[in-house]
């Protein structure tokens, strides 16, 4: 038998242990957060350390391709290798120097000139890139880095027909290359013939089975088909294939939204914002995603930064006005949706008139009215290239020419190079 101090004692251990218990039970959460943080710190510390190592090798390929260029200054290899680490750096100022003097000293080399116009696409000069996949294809009609960066430039000038007739020309010397038939497929959806890129598409799916860009043009060919859930297999399974599934993810939550899922979308989004914490679509999507939760204060949140970098991304302003209107800030969103309604509407101009370009392709007045309108909103290397596509078409049209000089001057564009053609493929 326990005398009654002893049993005093087991009744004080058993309530303290209950309290423990309880205390344990209450801080559980708070324990599982803390945890969590910790792990993410760690994780982000790993993060962290990879991009410093990565920055250092970087730098140090660097100066191990600067000091070849010195030691080189005639070779064009070297000076090629060094323009490509600058603008993998985003540092085209410097890439332009490098890769111009590569071209000087081996102007007959078609992979430079292309090479050359790639940069070029990257930087926002888009009517020298052109220029430079010309010099490309007529030093060499087949070459594969010229067809593509040429076509996928025709694309986003909306120039679809010159697109198409490119590559099926291409298609010819080079019916096994994938990449050709997803360009191809573009080109069809972008002129709304979604039967024919489907078709192409499938093709190229046969020839690279787990080519997420095959995949995942296809997966868009199928949402602009009403087959959403034909394109949800194609996003996973290309999901499944790459080793940098962001654009995929960030495809895939669009999609989610587009099917009313907003959990998914975030899931999505969240992981891609977990790597690129600044990734301007996964924010936007991220936004819509918790709009259709009835989260305003979050989708505000997720916007800002887009409408801050980007504010002609999709209709992120409109979409951020409404919103400040329905959280109480009314003057601030009446604001906002001016602005963003006037500048939607001077977007729909220019979209109107590559819209009139699918059939229409080589319609002078067309032409003309587009690059004028590229003029009045500051885009000189669209203009550039509109006025001198009219120029192309009408030698004799006096108002293009002197628009051209007068776009080419502003732009700092040398003129003469301009007025000579120098295409290796005449458009037909």
């Amino acid at each position: 038998m326990k005398s009654a101090p002893d049993k005093k004692r087991l009744r004080l251990l058993l309530i303290l242990l209950v309290l423990v218990a309880v205390g344990g039970l209450i801080t559980l959460p708070w324990q599982m957060r803390i945890r969590q943080q910790i792990a993410q710190l760690q994780r982000q510390e790993k993060q962290w350390q990879a991009m410093q190592i990565a920055h250092l090798r970087a730098t140090e390929t660097l100066q191990q391709a600067a000091l070849a260029v010195n030691l080189r200054p005639n070779d064009p290899k070297t000076h090629a290798f060094y323009a490509d680490l600058l603008q993998q750096q985003n540092r085209f100022a410097e890439a332009d120097t490098q890769w111009q003097l590569a071209v000087q000293l081996d102007s007959r080399n078609a992979g430079l000139h292309a090479a050359y116009a790639d940069c070029l696409t990257k930087d926002g000069k888009e009517d020298m890139a052109l220029l430079e996949y010309e010099r490309a294809l007529a030093l060499d009609p087949n070459n594969l880095q010229a067809i593509l960066g040429l076509s996928w430039l025709y694309l986003k000038l909306g120039w679809n027909q010159d697109a198409i007739s490119l590559l099926k020309h291409a298609l010819k010397a080079h019916f096994s290359v994938a990449q050709l038939h997803v360009a191809l497929a573009i080109a069809y959806s972008q002129s709304l013939s979604l039967i024919k890129a489907e078709k192409e598409l499938l093709f190229a799916r046969q020839l690279a089975p787990t080519d997420p860009t095959v995949l995942g043009s296809l997966a868009e060919v199928y949402s602009l088909s009403d087959k959403p859930s034909k394109a949800l297999t194609a996003l996973n399974e290309a999901i499944a294939h790459t080793s940098n599934p962001d654009p995929l993810l960030v495809q895939r939550a669009k999609l989610y939204n587009t099917l009313g899922q907003p959990d998914r979308a975030l899931q999505d989004t969240d992981a891609v914002l977990h790597q690129e914490p600044y990734n301007l679509e996964a924010l936007f999507e991220k936004g819509k995603a918790l709009q259709t939760k009835g989260d305003l204060k979050g989708a505000v949140q997720a916007w800002q930064p887009v409408y801050e970098r980007a504010p002609n991304l999709e209709n992120v302003g409109l979409l951020l006005g409404r919103a400040y209107v329905a959280l109480g800030q009314r003057a601030a969103g009446l604001a906002l949706i001016r602005k963003s309604l006037q500048a939607r509407h001077q977007a729909a101009v220019g979209q109107a008139l590559s819209m009139q370009l699918l059939n229409n392709a080589h319609s002078v007045p067309i032409h003309l009215k587009l690059a004028q309108f590229y003029l009045k909103t500051g885009n000189l290397p669209r203009a550039i290239i509109e006025f001198s596509e009219v120029c192309r078409l009408d030698p004799h049209n006096r108002v293009a020419m002197a628009e051209l000089k007068n776009a080419l001057h502003r732009a700092g564009r040398p003129i003469t190079e301009w007025l000579l053609p120098t295409t290796a493929t005449p458009k037909k």
